[in-house]
């Protein structure tokens, strides 16, 4: 809901209300992807923005005390200036600060979403843009109507509509309102007054957190949402309170997701490696030791050296053990028949050996399967943190932040398994190419790019920086970067590749252009070998 275009309306509203009429003290970042706002009247108060795509917010804190280290000033066109007002685009989900002679823009739009200063007709931005995508959006919001009030949908453009119909004349309605029409009414042409006295609920009514315990999630809302109905609610306070303490809660509550799924997905991953090897050490009692057997082969072919031929693959002679019959013993034929005697030695040693660790292993992992039968059934959002900490010690699982960035960034990349265990990651546009090479990339991972073509960033991961990797896996590699270049159609395509580190990207550089300090040279067709699994 706090991504809602009628929230971010009181949002507006109550900034107003608080803060016009206020000079700005300070303007930073300390935070990726987010911006703080500080004024000098109330002291320390501010008004905290996010703009990160999946989690954009805007809220309004009391106290706000800024790092000494790693913050940067943003925005010193600002610095003193008086805040005239605080409004809302009447079709769109964009906060506009009116300065004298300056508009600072908020906007939540998907990948755009941004701060956008203007300053006698220039404009810059918070997060990087390119300059033609900079100069469209402030046209666009040249053509915007803001307004300082909360925007109320006239009842006869709407009326006996569907939400579906209205949502496609008002596309900032969104989607949470869509579902708590339905919810409240399956009947169409209620529609349209259901989404009005929703409307007039979030005007006036209070924020509500809203708890799903079954999946340790927290919502914000106004109070009486039906789509909430089987919730626990909490009622902490005025908007930003509840807002503020939404925000503590979410990140939370996220963390704590994160374990239990991290633990959940280890706890799976070992019970089946030790229910197959449960399984296996089963299998290897049940059968017994093979020492006697072994002995008697390697007895064999001792007694009956003279008859095996050279590279004999197997020998067939009278058991002299057994009362009657014949034997078919199996050969090396690569090793003399005196060296396949000593093997079957060794191995009747080994069998024994074998047997005996077998019974051992059996036991501790029958122990070990029951320790980790007891953490599976154990995991539920409800389960403390002390004790989820302990079961991380207990699987060594590490709470690494940098990880789940990897993870985070991995998912945004075409992603290809060469031979089973080499992870190829592939770029799918400028932007995406720079964020694979500069944020994904590690100094040792390999970086391939088809030569004097336009083309995706490719990287083959590697995990062990001794490890020696093979040729092939080097030139599949490379035939998928010359597939997904401009020379896809090519018989053979030149391909650069290097390590990471010797991959740069230079200021004022565009996306996707970077600079090689060495390079390798592979000629290559462009293809998708078979044996290449692509997995997204």
């Amino acid at each position: 809901m706090y991504k809602n275009y009628f929230f971010l309306n009181r949002i507006a509203l109550e900034l107003n209300t608080i803060l016009s009429g206020c000079l700005i003290k300070s303007i930073f970042s300390q935070e990726k992807d987010k911006l703080i706002m500080q004024f000098e009247k109330p002291v320390d108060n501010v008004i905290e923005f996010s703009v990160n795509h999946s989690e954009p917010y805007i809220t309004y804190r009391k106290k706000y005390i800024r790092a000494k280290r790693n913050t940067i000033d943003i925005f010193p066109e600002l610095l003193h200036k008086k805040i005239l007002s605080f409004s809302i685009a009447d079709d769109d989900r964009i906060i506009k600060f009116e300065f004298e002679n300056i508009e600072l823009f908020f906007a939540i739009r998907g990948k755009f979403t941004n701060l956008y200063l203007i300053n006698n007709g220039k404009i810059q931005s918070f997060k990087e843009e390119h300059e033609e995508t900079l100069l469209q959006i402030r046209n666009e919001f040249a053509k915007k109507n803001f307004i300082t009030a909360f925007n109320d949908i006239d009842p006869k453009s709407i009326t006996g509509y569907s939400i579906k119909s209205i949502r496609e004349k008002f596309k900032f309605i969104g989607k949470e309102l869509e579902l708590e029409v339905n919810s409240r009414t399956d009947e169409e042409e209620k529609h349209s007054r259901e989404l009005l006295n929703i409307i007039e609920n979030i005007k006036s009514s209070g924020m509500v957190l809203y708890y799903d315990t079954q999946n340790n999630e927290v919502k914000i809302g106004f109070d009486g949402l039906v789509i909430f109905n089987s919730y626990e609610k909490e009622y902490i306070g005025d908007l930003f309170d509840t807002f503020n303490e939404f925000l503590i809660k979410k990140i939370y509550l996220t963390k704590k997701n994160i374990k239990l799924k991290k633990i959940a997905d280890v706890v799976e991953k070992e019970l089946n490696r030790t229910v197959n090897k449960i399984e296996k050490l089963e299998q290897i009692i049940i059968t017994g030791p093979k020492d006697k057997l072994f002995k008697k082969y390697a007895n064999l072919i001792l007694i009956n050296l003279y008859k095996i031929k050279t590279n004999a693959a197997q020998l067939v002679c009278e058991d002299t053990f057994e009362s009657e019959g014949t034997i078919t013993i199996p050969l090396d034929n690569k090793i003399s028949p005196q060296k396949n005697a000593d093997k079957y030695f060794e191995k009747a040693r080994n069998s024994l050996t074998e047997f005996k660790k077998a019974k051992e292993l059996f036991d501790k992992e029958k122990i070990t399967f029951e320790r980790l039968k007891k953490i599976k059934n154990e995991i539920n959002p409800q389960l403390p943190d002390e004790r989820i900490n302990i079961i991380m010690k207990e699987l060594n699982i590490k709470d690494d932040d940098k990880a789940d960035k990897q993870d985070e960034y991995a998912n945004k990349f075409k992603h290809y398994l060469i031979e089973g265990k080499y992870h190829v990651y592939v770029g799918k546009d400028s932007q995406n190419n720079d964020l694979l090479t500069t944020k994904f990339a590690k100094q040792n991972d390999l970086w391939f790019h088809a030569r004097a073509v336009s083309g995706s960033h490719v990287i083959l991961r590697v995990e062990n920086k001794k490890e020696i990797i093979p040729k092939s896996v080097i030139k599949k590699a490379a035939g998928l970067a010359a597939f997904h270049s401009k020379a896809k159609t090519a018989g053979v395509v030149p391909v650069s590749f290097t390590y990471k580190k010797y991959v740069v990207k230079r200021k004022g550089m565009p996306f996707g252009q970077v600079s090689l300090l060495k390079e390798d040279i592979l000629l290559v067709k462009p293809e998708i070998p078979d044996d290449v699994i692509f997995f997204k």
